[in-house]
């Protein structure tokens, strides 16, 4: 079931790319990231007001909560800058490299152990993601180099929120998560100097979107089924976004996927299906041994 939910947010986020693409051009970056964490924000308050207003107030969830707040707007800031300079492809590949980062944040953080089959399962994975999506003939450019930030800003995202889940309120720090994350871009929105705002019916639906189902529902299921899968997995299961995003833009906005985007797209299922695989053999390997034990 968590894979299946996971495979969905995958799906929802793919779409988020185009969607952000054709947005930004009409209305400005900041606007974009507070209005889509602002509601976020509000139907979170709400929900979690009427479930406990006690575990509202919990000051160690508030505290989490912010902190990925922040890593919240350092994630959707530059990757809608980011995506005003560069091609949907470059944005999705920096993006979806945050996978390699993950096992070397578990390393370096909490000295998590990163055995050779996961290791291999990241590597390959990262090959197909430049293969499906990186144009090598465009030149690096000032959208990719911004984008960076947004590849580590949702690692360490993701990597604290896998460990933060475990002893806080996931209600509540969900919930500071699109507070912060919405005061930080409004903020930067009223202080930038930018023209008046005029939001097309268009754009109103696509902020709609990017707020209830492409930053809501999708980063409180990413952060509540940490409870229940691995960090790594995550990660790996989150990888299958651009497949998604690429499969979406040709379904929908009819573009062409190349022989080395189809390959690519084969090359992540292969990374992610090993992954599954050794997970599945070492599940079965301690249930043997637990087994054995027990006879």
């Amino acid at each position: 079931m968590y894979t299946f939910i996971l495979l969905l947010v995958a799906l929802v986020w793919g779409s988020t790319f185009f969607i952000i693409k054709e947005t930004v051009s009409d209305v400005n970056e900041y606007f974009i990231v507070f209005g889509r964490t602002l509601i976020a924000a509000v139907v979170m308050t709400i929900v979690s007001l009427i479930r406990d207003k006690k575990s509202f107030l919990n000051r160690d969830a508030i505290i989490k909560g912010s902190i990925l707040g922040l890593l919240l707007a350092l994630t959707y800031i530059p990757q809608t800058i980011g995506l005003k300079y560069t091609s949907s492809g470059h944005s999705a590949f920096i993006t979806g490299a945050a996978v390699a980062l993950v096992p070397l944040l578990l390393f370096l953080f909490y000295r998590e152990s990163i055995n050779k089959m996961d290791i291999l399962s990241v590597v390959i994975v990262v090959f197909g993601l430049y293969l499906l999506t990186y144009n090598a003939d465009t030149k690096i450019n000032i959208g990719d180099l911004i984008t960076l930030i947004t590849m580590i800003a949702y690692a360490l995202n993701i990597v604290l929120a896998g460990r933060y889940v475990k002893n806080s309120d996931v209600f509540t720090m969900v919930t500071f998560q699109f507070i912060t994350a919405s005061i930080i871009s409004g903020l930067i929105y009223v202080f930038s100097d930018t023209p008046a705002l005029e939001l097309s019916s268009k754009s109103i639906w696509a902020i709609l979107y990017l707020g209830f189902i492409g930053t809501l529902f999708c980063y409180f299921v990413t952060i509540w089924v940490q409870q229940f899968v691995s960090t790594l997995r995550l990660a790996i299961i989150l990888s299958l976004e651009p497949i998604f995003a690429s499969w979406l833009a040709y379904a929908i906005v009819n573009e062409i996927l190349t022989q080395k985007e189809i390959i690519g797209a084969f090359v992540i299922l292969a990374g992610v299906t090993t992954y599954q695989l050794s997970e599945t053999y070492k599940s079965n390997k301690l249930k043997l041994k637990s087994k054995t034990f027990s006879e």
